[in-house]
């Protein structure tokens, strides 16, 4: 079974007909590394990208986390991809459109048809109202990892603009945040950041993500890996407070008392949860 226990601040994507940029991506060390074969692959490379990628699994699966990106659960070019490559070198595949729980069940089905490792997880990717509206039953499927949020997949679906602030999408995000908690997945991962040379958009957009609940982004770019780490990782700040919490709950905690204050500021078990998840992320 794939690893479980650690954060997702960058999963870069990588056009799985380019081989030397699957080895580059791997190299550089995101924290994911996403070999694509869909909407980055031309109708008539599909053949071509699995080979590559078949080829790039067997030659650097191990040396980093690699996700493969399938065709959705609609096509039948998920079955052929699933079945053109080795998943025992990979450590999850990554389902795009997921519309309900039932396009999980139908990709697990084929994994396994396809002789995947018994666990290999699922990041299912939320980017259609449909998806939206079901994000709660497709958290709750088995071997789901995580949800990724696809915002101009899903701008496209409601006719808006996807840099217009519009109430559905920030209503959007909130569902797949708040599925993704309730069911106990790791953070969800925000969608990308399109403009590769503006890094103060990308730095605000990643700001944004990681205050409204995501735990990294999706990313088209080598370039946007330094940042995304960087944005989605504990500051220096953010790190003295919560250790001094956890040191005053330890002292708090010894002489029997629950809620306290410390520094002017009331302290109870919210409080100190904020506080290990802080330090827990800092060392993931």
């Amino acid at each position: 079974m794939a690893e479980r226990d650690f954060r997702i601040r960058s999963a870069l994507f990588t056009p799985g007909t380019e081989a030397s940029r699957l080895r580059k991506a791997v190299a550089l060390r995101p924290d994911v590394c996403i070999f694509d074969l869909e909407d980055s692959v031309p109708a008539g490379r599909a053949a071509e990208a699995r080979q590559i990628v078949r080829e790039a699994l067997v030659e650097l699966g191990g040396r980093g986390r690699i996700w493969v990106r399938v065709q959705a659960a609609s096509s039948p070019q998920m079955v052929e991809d699933l079945a053109a490559i080795p998943l025992q070198n990979a450590d999850a595949v990554v389902l795009p459109k997921v519309r309900t729980a039932e396009d999980v069940v139908s990709c697990r089905a084929a994994m396994l048809a396809a002789n995947a490792p018994p666990g290999l997880p699922i990041v299912a990717m939320v980017e259609t109202a449909v998806g939206v509206l079901n994000a709660g039953d497709i958290a709750q499927a088995p071997d789901v990892l995580c949800l990724a949020f696809g915002r101009f997949d899903l701008s496209a679906d409601l006719g808006i603009d996807p840099d217009g602030g519009s109430p559905a999408l920030a209503a959007a995000r909130a569902a797949v945040v708040l599925a993704s908690t309730a069911a106990g997945l790791l953070p969800p991962i925000d969608s990308p950041w399109i403009k590769i040379h503006d890094f103060e958009g990308l730095r605000a957009a990643a700001q944004r993500a990681r205050a409204d609940g995501f735990g990294g982004m999706q990313l088209i770019h080598p370039s946007h890996v330094d940042t995304a780490n960087e944005v989605f990782s504990p500051t220096a700040e953010e790190l003295a407070w919560a250790h001094g919490i956890l040191a005053s709950a330890g002292q708090a905690a010894s002489t029997g008392r629950g809620a306290y204050t410390h520094d002017g500021q009331m302290v109870d078990e919210a409080i100190v949860k904020r506080a290990r998840a802080i330090v827990r992320n800092a060392a993931g």
